[in-house]
């Protein structure tokens, strides 16, 4: 890299604005972590949903289970 191509890179840096102030204004990610903290509810709502099922279905496989053994 020449000296000249070394000064206009590091004026070129020293004109953008500081690293706080353009952390806040990037939005590039924001799409993707949306659609992460979607795809989370719906995997807890899921979750729960099987839990929920779950639970209720283990008194029939008891009663059904106890019915077969006879006792």
């Amino acid at each position: 890299m020449t000296t000249s191509a070394l000064t206009g890179f590091l004026s070129s840096i020293a004109r953008r604005a500081p690293l706080p102030r353009r952390f806040a204004r990037d939005d590039s990610g924001a799409t993707a972590i949306e659609y992460a903290l979607i795809a989370g509810l719906i995997f807890l709502a899921a979750v729960g949903g099987i839990n929920l099922y779950a639970s209720s279905v283990q008194g029939v496989y008891n009663k059904i289970g106890t019915a077969v053994a006879g006792q």
